[in-house]
C-alpha cells in the first residue's frame, strides 16, 4: 500500500515539475514583450536628379528635440577623392555669423537643407567622388552620412575667343555711353574670370559664376565692392560694360543675372537690379 502511495506522489511531482517548466520556457521566449528600438534623431544625404543634393534632419522621437548650433552653419560637407583625399569642402571659402542658435524640431518635423553642389563644386575636376555631409549642430555633428557622386563637371559655353585678343566694353569720358576696346587674355584658361578682371575700374570682384538653362542664362556673383558704384550714370556705364562685354563673346547667353554674395536682388545706389539682361535692349552702348 506505501508503495502504491510513493509511486502516485512521484508521478504527481514529475508532472508537476514538467508543468512548471513549460511555464517558464514560455514566460521566456514568448511571454514578456520585446524591448522597442530606440527612436532618434535622423540624418539622411540624398543625391537628387539634378545634380544637387539634400540633407534631411528629422525627429523621429515622441518628444521635442533642441539643437544647438555655434555659429550661422548648418551644414558641412566635404567630396573626397577615391584615395579618400578631400578635394572640396564646403565651408573652406566662407564665413558665419558667429552666434549661438537653436532650433527646436517637433516629433517627426523634419528640416531639409539643400546642397548647390552644381554651383558649389564649379572649379572641381569631372570624377567620381564620396560626398560626406553632416549638421554642425552640437547634437548630430558626429552624425555622418555618406554616398557616392559622380561629378561631371562644369559645362562652359563656347565662346567666340579663339585668339589671345578679344573685344571688351568701356565707359566714354562722359559717361555717356560704352565703347569697344581690345584687351588680351589667355583663351585657353577662365574667359569669365579673366574678362570681369580686365574691364572693372571699380573694387567689385567677381567671387563666382554659372551657367544655367542650357548655357543660356550667365549669374555672376559679385561681392561687396557693388557698394562702390555710385551715381545713375555710373551704374548704367557699370552695367553696360559688364552686359556688352559677355553678350559679344559668348553667343549662346541670351540672358545675365546679377548676384550680391550668392543674393538676389541686388540693390545699387539708385537701382535694384531684379530682372536679367537680355540681348534685346541696349545698355549704354555706342551710338555707332
Amino acid at each position: 500500500m506505501k508503495k502504491l502511495i510513493w509511486g502516485i506522489l512521484s508521478i504527481f511531482i514529475i508532472l508537476l515539475l514538467a508543468s512548471c517548466g513549460t511555464s517558464n520556457a514560455d514566460s521566456t521566449t514568448g511571454g514578456d514583450p520585446q524591448p522597442e528600438e530606440q527612436k532618434t534623431i535622423l540624418t539622411k544625404l540624398k543625391v537628387n536628379e539634378d545634380g544637387n543634393a539634400s540633407f534631411t534632419i528629422k525627429n523621429e522621437t515622441e518628444v521635442d528635440t533642441t539643437l544647438t548650433y555655434p555659429s550661422g552653419q548648418e551644414i558641412e560637407y566635404q567630396l573626397l577623392d577615391n584615395e579618400n583625399n578631400i578635394v572640396y569642402t564646403y565651408s573652406a571659402d566662407k564665413t558665419f555669423i558667429l552666434m549661438l542658435q537653436e532650433k527646436v524640431l517637433k516629433p517627426n518635423e523634419e528640416i531639409v537643407i539643400r546642397l548647390e553642389l552644381l554651383t558649389e563644386l564649379a572649379e572641381v575636376p569631372a570624377g567620381s567622388y564620396t560626398l560626406i555631409a553632416w549638421s554642425t549642430s552640437d547634437e548630430l555633428s558626429e552624425q555622418k552620412e555618406q554616398v557616392a557622386y559622380k561629378w561631371p563637371g562644369k559645362e562652359q559655353p563656347e565662346s567666340t575667343v579663339s585668339t589671345d585678343t578679344i573685344t571688351v566694353y568701356q565707359g566714354d569720358a562722359n559717361a555717356e555711353y560704352v565703347e569697344p576696346y581690345e584687351i588680351t587674355i589667355d583663351p585657353s584658361g577662365d574667359v569669365v574670370h579673366q574678362i570681369f578682371e580686365k574691364i572693372m575700374v571699380l573694387e567689385v570682384g567677381l567671387i563666382d559664376y554659372r551657367f544655367e538653362n542650357n548655357n543660356t542664362k550667365l549669374i555672376l556673383n559679385m561681392d561687396s565692392g557693388l557698394n562702390n558704384v555710385q551715381g545713375s550714370a555710373g551704374e548704367m556705364m557699370f552695367i553696360g560694360t559688364i552686359v556688352h562685354s559677355y553678350f559679344d563673346n559668348f553667343p549662346e547667353v541670351e540672358e545675365i543675372y546679377f548676384e550680391k554674395e550668392g543674393k538676389s536682388p541686388v540693390t545699387l545706389a539708385h537701382l535694384v537690379v531684379s530682372e536679367p539682361f537680355t540681348r534685346d535692349r541696349v545698355y549704354t552702348n555706342s551710338p555707332n
